[in-house]
């Protein structure tokens, strides 16, 4: 077993993995990496969104969902982020990938309407309220 014990984020732990595994660690992006990286996040995505299908067909038919999907759905959410995560260790440019989710969420916090309530379109989903700012990522790549 690997000794995580001094991992900080996601990224700490699948530089572990890149490293036992010989795969790339912060190398500047080629068309064969980023091709298999878009794969990888592709074929994760779809397994994920499979799950939520299958769960939303117990939810739409007004059954009570099984545990076991939930946590079928959890590990495909898990491998997702393993890939996004792999992928800023994988590529120089794309490294930052922590600081970058933080300056989004405060970015993302900005959304909040001038009342310093959420506004929302009618499926739920967040808008961008006056004060919102669009996050500055120059500096990280």
């Amino acid at each position: 077993m690997y000794n995580l014990s001094m991992s900080k984020n996601r990224e700490d732990y699948l530089r572990v993995f890149h490293q036992a595994f010989g795969l790339a660690i912060d190398e500047e992006p080629t068309k064969e990496e980023l091709k298999l990286r878009k794969t990888l996040i592709t074929e994760e995505a779809k397994e994920l969104l499979e799950e939520f299908d299958r769960v939303l067909g117990y939810l739409e038919r007004g059954e009570e969902v099984p545990k076991d999907l939930y946590a079928d759905m959890l590990k495909e959410m898990a491998d997702l982020q393993t890939v996004l995560s792999g992928s800023a260790v994988s590529l120089k440019p794309l490294s930052k990938l922590e600081e970058a989710f933080l300056r989004v969420h405060e970015s993302n916090m900005s959304k909040l309407g001038a009342d310093g309530k959420p506004i929302y379109r009618e499926d739920g989903k967040v808008l961008k309220g006056p004060n919102y700012f669009k996050p500055d990522l120059s500096d990280l790549v």
